[in-house]
């Protein structure tokens, strides 16, 4: 699952906060090595679902330009990973959400279907690994 919208770039601090460093704009969903931030409307869908091992965290984005503090969007914390590894299975049953390698956000066929019906029209869904390494 990822966004269609183009985001900008972020560097979590060492006090939490992530500071943009490039020009891009804030977008709804925004990844990068080990944060997962999306905006507050999408973060409140995700925790009322209940979904295994996720938990749904303020987030305050940084912006060093302005010398200002965002506060709209909220941190994902997936505790349900797996790494490229093919010999590694994962538990797709039910609504699930899963990071990869500490970047890529998947989500369970269950869940796809459910999000895919939801008012979040940026979200953009792929099957399996396609589209990773330049794949189709």
């Amino acid at each position: 699952m990822s966004c269609v919208e183009q985001q900008a770039l972020l560097y979590q601090l060492p006090d939490g906060r992530f500071q943009i460093v490039d020009k891009g704009a804030l977008a709804p969903m925004m990844t990068g090595h080990e944060y997962v931030l999306v905006e507050e409307d999408f973060a409140g869908y995700l925790r009322s679902l209940n979904l295994p091992q996720l938990k749904v965290v303020a987030a305050v984005i940084y912006d060093p330009r302005q010398n200002r503090e965002i506060r709209t969007h909220e941190q994902l914390l997936i505790g349900e990973r797996f790494s490229w590894d093919p010999a590694f299975e994962c538990d797709l049953d039910g609504e699930r959400i899963l990071l990869m390698e500490g970047t890529y956000v998947f989500v369970s066929p269950t869940l796809k279907e459910r999000l895919e019906s939801s008012p979040f029209q940026y979200l953009r869904f792929s099957e399996g690994m396609r589209g990773f390494a330049g794949g189709p």
